[in-house]
């Protein structure tokens, strides 16, 4: 009996220990996490002779892409959507086939590192969004309807953040630029820890399959991937 007890004990924590082995990059993706740190190899990508210009006229060294994955899931069955509410899963992923680097120096992929973050800040905010209106509506189907709204918005605002610190620390080269850009979203991400991308998002993203047996994509609000950088 005491056999058997110790294996089913054992058997219960070689199912937890593979359910949280959760898959955060692959072949093509890096997904954030707070142990994930991008480096020189990731840049796969072959320089184009766009880049090669930029870099022999204004010393651009290196681009990294950066985009958002979202997916909304729902329960299964009809009559649990009440009784549950939707899930939203989203994180920020560094595309390697087509980021590019013509340098190792750190400093230089620190800029771009600053990229992923950038990111990671908006997936926070829209997960902060999502759950504000959850924990206040209670009701199912209000992020079904509102979701595709509130991911082009955060598309939107990472796109223009995206922007406006390229100009700064590229092309203006202003002084002191990538420092208070590196302190902005350092501040912005330590406010938001708590809605912090987690890696069974990846995991979902990467996947493509639904976590919790209980719920399916939605049919009707497909997984979307938002290269807010183009």
């Amino acid at each position: 009996m005491i056999k058997n007890l110790l294996l089913s004990l054992l058997i219960v924590v070689s199912i937890t220990a593979l359910g949280q082995n959760y898959k955060t990059e692959d072949q093509n993706l890096k997904g954030w996490n707070k142990e994930a740190k991008i480096v020189y190899a990731d840049f796969q990508g072959k320089p184009t002779d766009r880049l090669k210009r930029l870099n022999k006229e204004a010393g651009l060294q290196a681009s990294a892409q950066v985009g958002l994955k979202s997916i909304l899931d729902i329960p299964k069955k009809k009559r649990d959507r009440g009784r549950l509410l939707e899930k939203v899963y989203v994180a920020p992923f560094f595309i390697k086939t087509t980021s590019v680097t013509m340098t190792k120096d750190e400093r230089e992929l620190d800029k771009q590192r600053l990229y992923f973050d950038m990111g990671e800040f908006h997936a926070r905010r829209m997960r902060k969004d999502i759950q504000h209106i959850q924990d206040s509506t209670k009701a199912y189907g209000t992020i079904w309807i509102m979701y595709s709204s509130i991911k082009d918005y955060y598309c939107s605002e990472f796109r223009k953040m995206f922007d406006d610190y390229t100009y700064e620390v590229f092309v203006e080269k202003k002084e002191g630029a990538f420092e208070k850009w590196r302190e902005l979203i350092d501040n912005g991400l330590s406010e938001l820890e708590k809605y912090a991308t987690k890696k069974e998002d990846c995991h979902r993203l990467l996947t493509g399959l639904p976590i919790d047996p209980a719920f399916e994509q939605s049919e009707k609000v497909l997984d979307s991937f938002i290269r807010c950088n183009q």
